[in-house]
């Protein structure tokens, strides 16, 4: 869950410092926040006999997933500044 975190933290913060507009640094958070876990269930299960090593990259991709998408639906919620806005448009 933390490294969910801080990936949606370091791409908002990445972009900000970049100085993209609001709606720009919101889908660079999101994408760098959505890690691939599929692809660590795939080499988990490629490189280790055991199944149960995949669970632990399974888990979180239905962390990242729920978080990914509770940020855009608060985000969808939450309207910028009047500044930011006029930019945008």
């Amino acid at each position: 869950m933390l490294l969910h975190f801080t990936g949606f933290f370091v791409g908002y913060i990445s972009a900000t410092i970049c100085r993209f507009r609001e709606a720009e640094r919101r889908a660079i958070s999101i994408e760098v926040g959505m890690q691939n876990c599929s692809l660590g269930v795939v080499l988990a299960t490629t490189h280790f006999s055991s199944p149960v090593v995949a669970l632990p990259p399974a888990m979180s991709a239905v962390i990242m997933n729920t978080m990914g998408s509770s940020l855009g639906f608060f985000w969808r919620q939450i309207r910028g500044s009047k500044q930011e806005l006029e930019d945008q448009e």
